[in-house]
């Protein structure tokens, strides 16, 4: 959790924070031993950024990448209650939004921005967590305020 705040703090979305964090779990990584290593790892990695930055230039370096995580991205679809409008229209909003704003936290902002309005809008307000409402209230924020042009 503190990740994910420190990651809005410095600009990053923190759905890194916690792919990171998910992985090691899953790996077996019980103690913040994981995380500091990864830390670390992402420090020494700052030293490389001259060698590889005039690759930015040749967009078709990182397109596989992209597209891998793009389609890694597309099984939890499945999860999706495709019964429940509530359910689907926001995910369908985030995946598009990340699509076409080319930013995954926009497309997460949409997102949690649409679902507690819609649980609203249909008289389920009783599924609304208080800690949605709070992410829902700061998305706003973030749309007013801080999206980029």
């Amino acid at each position: 959790a503190v990740s994910c705040m420190i990651s809005g703090l410095l600009g990053t979305s923190t759905s890194g924070a916690y792919i990171e964090s998910a992985a090691g779990i899953r790996d077996g990584a019980r103690t913040g031993l994981a995380a500091v290593t990864t830390g670390l790892l992402f420090a020494l990695s700052l030293f490389f950024i001259p060698l590889v930055e005039p690759l930015q230039q040749l967009r078709f370096a990182y397109g596989p990448a992209l597209i891998a995580v793009g389609v890694l991205m597309l099984d939890s679809i499945k999860k999706i209650d495709f019964d429940d409008l509530t359910e689907l229209v926001p995910a369908f909003v985030t995946i598009t939004m990340m699509i076409f704003s080319y930013n995954i936290a926009n497309g997460l902002t949409a997102g949690l921005v649409l679902y507690p309005v819609l649980k609203l809008l249909t008289g389920r307000w009783r599924e609304i967590s208080g800690g949605s409402v709070v992410l829902a209230v700061l998305c706003l924020v973030y749309y007013i305020f801080g999206l980029p042009h």
